[in-house]
């Protein structure tokens, strides 16, 4: 937890910084690969929502109901600030989600690494469980097994993954189809690793 605590305060710290950034950033062309599998008016949980844009409000402007959770109370005052439609907000750790209804979509951008290295493996049978029988998850993440800090906005922020091979045994082992990958992403100027998108069977 000490390690999630560091992360929720920097994150609360660097929220203005964070905003002028998101607020410019397009949709990269996995996201859009994603909302293509979404059925119409479906529903999507956004892990690690941030401030609400661009994605939740991307989601929502093509008829997507969103609930976005995030630990950063600072970044879900503004999204709820933001007045994205067809949208709920919540200062929430994803482990300790609790939902009535499951969703046709998860995304997890830019959120997962930021989770401590012992819980990584609960995140995917967690995913699996919120999912609707044929909803999709598309998420980024390291390719290789890591933990450490580093910083940003000057900030320190805590990081941890499995290896790429241990991500994809545990998927299959629990259920979802690999509908695709990508490695070092590139789009623009942005960069991830590894690129994730897969179906509930």
């Amino acid at each position: 937890m000490e390690n999630a605590a560091v992360n929720k305060k920097s994150y609360n710290k660097i929220v203005d910084e964070w905003v002028k950034i998101r607020n410019n950033s397009a949709i990269n062309k996995p996201i859009k690969d994603f909302l293509e599998q979404i059925e119409p008016n479906g529903t999507i949980l956004d892990i690690g929502c941030g401030a609400g844009l661009p994605i939740a409000k991307y989601f929502s402007d093509n008829n997507q109901s969103v609930i976005g959770i995030d630990f950063s109370e600072n970044m879900i005052e503004i999204a709820k600030s933001q007045e994205i439609q067809n949208s709920q907000f919540f200062v929430c750790d994803f482990f300790d989600f609790k939902s009535n209804e499951n969703f046709n979509g998860i995304i997890a951008w830019d959120s997962l690494f930021h989770f401590p290295k012992e819980r990584q493996k609960e995140i995917y049978s967690k995913i699996y469980d919120l999912l609707l029988p044929n909803g999709y998850f598309l998420f980024t993440h390291g390719k290789k097994e890591d933990e450490h800090t580093d910083k940003m906005f000057g900030e320190p922020f805590y990081y941890s993954c499995l290896t790429r091979k241990d991500v994809l045994i545990l998927m299959k082992d629990l259920g979802f189809r690999l509908e695709y990958e990508i490695e070092n992403f590139i789009e623009e100027n942005t960069q991830r690793d590894w690129v994730v998108l897969v179906q509930k069977k």
